[in-house]
């Protein structure tokens, strides 16, 4: 080999390094920016959730002078009549939730899931203890199966 031809691939070497080391940048870049971006959203979803469930106490106040509550077990999302109106009228709610469990002795929401987007809130109160847990839903597959 030439010297000039060594020459040639030292410098095709550098500039491949150089090459890697920017990808390898941009990846690391958009691994922390994708990370951040996650944790932003899940607690504006918490936040959701938690005005969600200070409006359904709200609204519970309202329902027991009617002698009723605002949790009914018999329909999907838990809500009895006229609750998502009056939830609606106190925060925003740019998701879905629906109650999963009610405290009939204490008259509050002992049970609710909150979803917007890819995020999940399940809120669970044990007696005193309160615990809020947000999850991020990837799907990783759906399958559509027709009869033919």
């Amino acid at each position: 080999m030439s010297k000039q031809q060594e020459q040639s691939a030292i410098k095709w070497g550098k500039v491949f390094k150089i090459f890697l080391v920017i990808v390898a940048a941009l990846i690391i870049g958009m691994v922390v920016f994708f990370a951040f971006k996650i944790h932003i959203e899940a607690k504006a979803a918490l936040r959701d959730a938690k005005n969600v469930r200070m409006a359904l106490g709200s609204a519970d106040i309202e329902m027991y002078a009617k002698d009723k509550t605002v949790y009914n077990p018999s329909v999907s999302d838990g809500l009895e009549a006229g609750v998502k109106s009056k939830v609606e009228q106190l925060v925003q709610v740019e998701g879905r939730y629906r109650i999963t469990n009610y405290s009939y002795r204490t008259r509050e929401v002992t049970g609710l899931i909150y979803e917007r987007g890819n995020y999940r809130v399940t809120f669970i109160k044990d007696g005193d203890s309160i615990s809020w847990d947000v999850d991020y839903i990837f799907n990783v597959y759906h399958f559509d199966d027709a009869e033919e």
